[in-house]
């Protein structure tokens, strides 16, 4: 081997490359032989022995798949006498299989016909494996980008669309080909801020003003150099200009030698879910019925009010509206009557407000509003506008008409305004007065407002006669109504007491005008009612069973007790439940109590009577018909009002008052009882005119039920 015939062969290991020769028999590479360089075979996988071969050989080195489209190829190329280059598979003896690359010269004789091929040959396995794997990932990426169900947008480092998979393609409107190149805020145009509520179209201001809107999330990415996290409220512009809400974030791609080559945006349609938090955001604030604010949200309204009178100096207004006979309809026509008028009203109050006022739902048939901005003056002519429209709206139901007004209560928001609740106390008890001077008003709060101070003082009294329900501070005492003639059974008139947990005991005047107006009365009635039955029965276990002359209680009823349509057979029950003889127990009503309410009070004491109650008259002589009224109830005792009683040695009138009351009472074959009868004369001159019983410090002193008869 020459030396050049060695630097050749040792260039060519080097490069891992073989020659290889053929000669040709008329022109057929099939009835060719093969020479190969020593290399050649061992890239066939043969051993250097197997250097001369029939081509037929070679080709059964050749993978299987290959060899028709190789043999097609290298006869075509022969058949021109062009050079060639082809890659194919070989596989070895020991099965591997390994890509080689061949290029050959065909060398032709005089006639034109390829007698011979030269050419080289090298391994390029390592090569395309790596094309393959390669490819593979290519390919895998492609069909797991294509089958993620958010959209994934990628772009160049200088913000340019590369690659669109189908969902974000299908959100944009764009397509792979259409959005490539083209900026990411052109083919994913984004805005922060929320569309108008139920339009589903691009705001107006954000279609003309798009420099309002915020940084691109790409654009951002790029400029920060860091993933950033998913955004809420953000809306997607598709190509033909729909608005679909979305979550979107992005992430810097890096190369492996940390460069920035560019962001991925993912991003997914959550207009569903965002409908549906909207919706649950309102159901949370709003009524139902009538689509107004409701209360919770209304105080949250306030509350901002109440922020901005005290830090910013504003004045604002407050109403609080209570529609008069609307239980009317209730009552008469029914709930779903009632619940079209509340609709209704809604609607048309709502035509009445100005933009920046707040209508709202506060329960039943109360409304509130707040008036932003709104000095005293200008929030009592738009009170009083309110008041006006409500009183000239007509309700019609079945042919039936309605008229409806409202008690509207006005409190001003300033700097001095103490909190959110206040201000609702203060607006309702407004409102309350309102009503309770005639109803069809606006009342405006003032701090002066005695009146308005009175119905405080009575609100804080019912939670402490609540209180006293739930701590048992009731305490029930007795005053004795003594018989001026022979002895008679004992009677006692029980009263009640509250003892707080100071010790102190606090008169049923301070507390019991708040029961009435706070519709306590009755619960108060039952409790007495009860401890009088469960005293009685204490009494007669400590006599032993022993029958002795048995006392007479009397317990007062409140006019609101006599409307109770369950009190008399909640009577019944304690009767029962404590073994109660009905003689043992008289009810006092009051004179006025019962000519308000006659038809119900005559039927309710004719029914306890039938089981021997007995009754008594209380105050009688403070009405203008007293005695006219008087045959019309079944009473066994009749209470002369202490008025006449307390200056009846004074007062000429009031003697011959009483002396006549006393006469007709007895000719209705009642007894008659004088009510604050304080001194000795007054005992005489009572006694003197023919009353039956006296009651006062005179004859006998308040006790306690527990110690009356130790």
């Amino acid at each position: 081997m020459t030396e050049l015939q060695t630097r050749l062969h040792m260039a060519m290991s080097a490069a891992h490359m073989a020659i290889w020769d053929s000669i040709l028999v008329n022109g057929r590479i099939d009835d060719s032989t093969v020479y190969w360089s020593a290399d050649g075979a061992a890239l066939l996988g043969l051993s250097a022995e197997a250097c001369e071969q029939p081509f037929s050989a070679f080709l059964q080195c050749v993978h299987p798949d290959d060899r028709a489209p190789l043999f097609a190829k290298m006869q075509a190329a022969v058949d021109r006498c062009e050079d060639y280059e082809l890659e194919y598979r070989v596989r070895w003896p020991d099965g591997s299989v390994h890509w080689l690359c061949a290029k050959a010269h065909p060398s032709c004789n005089g006639e034109g016909v390829t007698d011979r091929t030269l050419g080289i040959v090298w391994d390029v396995t390592a090569r395309k494996r790596q094309e393959l794997e390669t490819a593979e990932q290519k390919e895998l990426a492609e069909v797991t980008l294509a089958s993620i169900g958010d959209g994934v947008v990628t772009t160049d480092a200088d913000g340019n669309t590369r690659v669109l998979n189908r969902v974000a393609e299908q959100l944009t409107g764009w397509s792979q080909e259409m959005a490539c190149g083209r900026p990411i805020e052109e083919t994913l145009k984004l805005v922060y801020e929320p569309p108008r509520p139920g339009d589903g179209q691009l705001p107006q201001a954000l279609r003309t003003d798009p420099a309002g809107a915020a940084e691109h999330v790409a654009t951002r990415c790029l400029r920060l150099r860091q993933s950033i996290g998913m955004s809420n409220g953000t809306h997607l512009v598709t190509r033909d200009g729909r608005l679909v809400a979305i979550e979107d974030s992005a992430a810097p791609i890096w190369s492996g030698g940390g460069e920035m080559l560019g962001v991925v945006v993912v991003f997914r349609d959550v207009s569903h879910e965002r409908k549906l938090t909207q919706q649950l955001s309102w159901y949370a604030s709003h009524d139902t019925l009538t689509g107004l604010m409701n209360r919770r949200e209304f105080e949250q309204q306030i509350a901002a009010a109440l922020h901005s009178a005290k830090h910013e100096g504003h004045t604002h207004a407050l109403l609080y509206i209570d529609l008069d006979q609307f239980k009317i309809v209730n009552d008469t026509c029914g709930h779903s009557a009632g619940d079209v008028l509340l609709q209704l009203l809604a609607k048309m109050l709502q035509t009445l407000m100005r933009d920046s006022d707040v209508l709202a739902r506060l329960g039943g048939d109360e409304l509130g509003v707040l008036l932003p901005h709104c000095p005293p003056d200008h929030a009592m002519l738009i009170a009083d506008q309110l008041r006006q429209s409500i009183k000239g709206f007509r309700f019609v139901w079945d042919s039936r008409s309605f008229e409806i007004g409202a008690s509207i209560g006005l409190v001003e928001i300033t700097h001095d305004s103490k909190s959110m609740t206040e201000l609702l106390m203060a607006a309702d008890q407004a409102c309350y007065l309102a009503k309770e001077q005639g109803r069809n008003r606006v009342h405006h709060y003032m701090e002066s407002d005695l009146m308005l101070a009175q119905r405080q003082g009575e609100m804080q009294w019912v939670s402490r006669l609540n209180e006293a329900f739930e701590h048992n501070f009731f305490r029930l005492y007795a005053l004795p109504i003594v018989h001026l003639g022979a002895q008679d059974e004992e009677h006692d008139e029980v009263l009640i007491r509250i003892q707080n947990n100071k010790g102190d005991l606090i008169l049923p005047g301070a507390f019991i005008p708040a029961a009435e107006r706070y519709d306590l009365m009755v619960a108060i009635d039952r409790w007495v009612i009860r401890a009088v039955c469960d005293h009685v029965r204490s009494e007669r276990q400590a006599q032993n069973g022993q029958r002795s002359a048995a006392a007479v209680y009397s317990v007062n009823l409140s006019g609101t007790s006599l409307n109770d349509e369950g009190l008399h057979d909640y009577i019944l029950q304690q009767f029962a439940e404590f073994g109660i003889e009905p003689s043992r127990i008289c009810f006092e009503v009051t004179e006025t109590a019962a000519i308000a309410n006659l038809p119900k009070a005559q039927s309710f004491m004719t029914r306890l009577k039938a089981l021997g109650c007995r009754f008594s008259l209380d105050d009688f002589g403070s009405g203008l018909s007293s005695f006219a009224y008087l045959k019309a109830l079944p009473v066994d005792y009749l209470k002369i009002d202490g008025m006449f009683i307390r200056d009846i040695k004074s007062n000429a009138i009031s003697c011959a008052l009483v002396k006549a009351i006393n006469e007709v009472g007895h000719v209705m074959g009642m007894r008659t009882v004088a009510e604050y009868v304080e001194d000795e004369e007054t005992l005489q001159l009572v006694r003197d005119l023919g009353v039956d019983y006296a009651q006062g410090y005179a004859v006998g002193s308040l006790r306690p039920m527990s110690s009356i008869h130790d």
